[in-house]
């Protein structure tokens, strides 16, 4: 049973919020050193309110990753079977499954034990175990019903299926609509790490130097922006990965249709910007003042470049998702690197867009999906 769930649950969890975990693993190394992190550990075994906080934002994580397991046992009809298994040995099996998925929550958590035992607060060691338990037994419930209702008939899919009778989804929304229906968590993850990206770098580095520089000099640097949509961009990786599957699984017949090259580039590339919508209205909503309009539209061209790049790559050699994590690292440097150095961000933008047009258009019609 341990090896099933492992196969089916856990080690797809994890390649498919790669890109979430690793942007919260830079953020909390980016932003905070080390004896900030401890700082914080040691208020937390001080401060009942403060554990509080950790524990909530524990719960946040497991309800994401109940509604990932959940969403697999309703895809796999394999899985349906684990409620033939005896009742405790089934128990176990998922409670095992869930600590595989808590993975990050118990690492923390050792980490604030051990500061809690450093300051001999042992309430907060009782506490911070009694909660990791319940975390790891409260899914139970959830698991125990998806087996026994495994294909559940609401009135939102009523609804949606009126919709989709009277309205046509067009090519461009296709993806989107797959991703939001079949991959919601993914989606959900993904942006709302980025978006946090964005908000926590407003917040770290206002834009609006009318109010925070009394010499009112245009001193603000773009290349926070370009960094910003550099995590953004190479977050994204996971779903511009499934929606490299997404085409050669379910549209491969698009191949065949009647249209160029040329348009069909432009078409992903209304994808991507599509996309990235999210994190444009928020960088329109904090326009630096000191600004002009290209300068913060070359930001979004940017972040739309790399998703076409690594799609480009895709293209060009399939690979397993676990193996894109090398480019990825790859990417960071390389265009890290060029952002320091202050390249412009158009440029660095305008040639990424060259590369990937170049990629599509020699490894678009070779490109195969293998097994």
């Amino acid at each position: 049973m341990r090896t099933i769930l492992s196969k089916t649950v856990i080690i797809h969890y994890y390649r498919a919020n790669a890109g979430l975990l690793t942007l919260v693993a830079v953020m909390a190394g980016s932003f905070m050193r080390a004896q900030e992190h401890i700082a914080l550990a040691t208020y937390a075994v001080h401060s009942g309110v403060m554990l509080l906080g950790y524990v909530g934002i524990w719960a946040v994580y497991t309800a994401f990753a109940v509604r990932y397991a959940c969403g697999v046992f309703r895809t796999y009809d394999l899985l349906q079977h684990l409620r033939l298994f005896p009742a405790p040995k089934r128990w176990w099996g998922l409670v095992q499954m869930q600590a595989a998925l808590a993975l990050p929550i118990i690492g923390y958590a050792l980490f604030v034990v051990k500061t809690a035992i450093n300051e001999g607060q042992f309430w907060a060691i009782y506490t911070i175990f009694f909660a990791v338990i319940l975390l790891l037994v409260s899914p139970l419930p959830a698991y125990e019903y998806i087996l026994r209702h495994p294909n559940p008939v609401g009135w939102l899919a009523g609804w949606g299926s009126a919709l989709r009778r009277k309205f046509t989804t067009p090519y461009s929304l296709f993806f989107v609509r797959y991703l939001l229906q079949q991959q919601p968590f993914l989606a959900a993850s993904t942006k709302f790490g980025t978006c946090l990206a964005w908000v926590a770098l407003f917040r770290l580095y206002a834009t609006d130097h009318a109010h925070i520089n009394f010499l009112r000099t245009p001193d603000y640097d773009v290349r926070l922006l370009g960094l910003a949509a550099l995590i953004v961009g190479l977050t994204h990786a996971s779903i511009i990965y499934a929606q490299y599957q997404f085409e050669h699984q379910y549209l491969s017949l698009y191949r065949n249709m009647p249209i160029s090259t040329r348009q069909r580039w432009f078409r992903y590339i209304g994808q991507f910007a599509l996309l990235l919508l999210p994190e444009f209205l928020l960088m329109l909503r904090e326009w630096p003042v000191d600004q002009p309009v290209w300068a913060v539209l070359s930001v979004w061209i940017f972040a739309i470049s790399l998703l076409c790049l690594q799609h480009g790559l895709l293209l060009r050699a399939h690979r397993p998702i676990r193996e894109t994590m090398t480019y990825l690292y790859i990417l960071l440097i390389v265009y890290f690197l060029l952002v320091m150095f202050r390249v412009p961000v158009w440029l660095i933008g305008g040639a990424t867009l060259g590369v990937s047009a170049w990629l599509f258009g020699r490894y678009y019609w070779r490109s195969v999906w293998e097994e």
